[in-house]
């Protein structure tokens, strides 16, 4: 269950880091009409989706290896 829980969390990192304006659409679909993310927004969902990458990577790693 471990490593299913570090796959999610590598593919989210990875799709925030990819394509932060389709989350942010996600988040305000309901609430704001014809708006645009600001370019911070955009900087720290793509930093958030990277720093998410890196944990997933580092506890999978330590996981295999970490465990011997």
């Amino acid at each position: 269950m471990e490593y299913v829980s570090l796959i999610l969390l590598i593919v989210l990192g990875a799709a925030m880091a990819a394509a932060p304006r389709v989350f942010w659409k996600l988040e305000h679909f309901f609430s704001v009409k014809g708006g645009e993310p600001t370019e911070l927004y955009l900087a720290l969902t793509r930093l958030s989706g990277a720093l998410f990458v890196l944990t997933g990577l580092g506890i999978f790693f330590w996981l295999v290896f970490g465990r011997m």
